[in-house]
């Protein structure tokens, strides 16, 4: 095994895992801050929510709001679809 500064490389009979020093393998990271409140407003949201919608609702400017919204899309928490210039963003099941 070895170490560098934020990965750890772990070989295998001749195989390269990657795995990050956040999960440590595992695929699961925790959710916290400010993208688990941002979850959290997605979530009770019965219909798709624009970035701008979400500012108004959280208290933070449209460009963190959009943000979050692509981060958590990333980690495939949220699903998103364009509709003219916006985006519109839902939870995941």
């Amino acid at each position: 095994m070895t170490r560098l500064s934020h990965v750890v490389i772990v070989t295998y009979m001749s195989k390269i895992h990657v795995a990050c020093s956040h999960c440590k393998g595992s695929g699961k990271r925790e959710v916290t801050g400010v993208y688990a409140d941002t979850l959290l407003l997605l979530r009770r949201r019965k219909d798709e929510v624009t970035g701008a919608d979400l500012a108004t609702v959280c208290g933070c400017k449209a460009t963190a709001a959009n943000n979050r919204l692509a981060a958590l899309e990333h980690l495939g928490l949220a699903v998103s679809r364009r509709y003219g210039r916006k985006r519109l963003y839902r939870a995941t099941k």
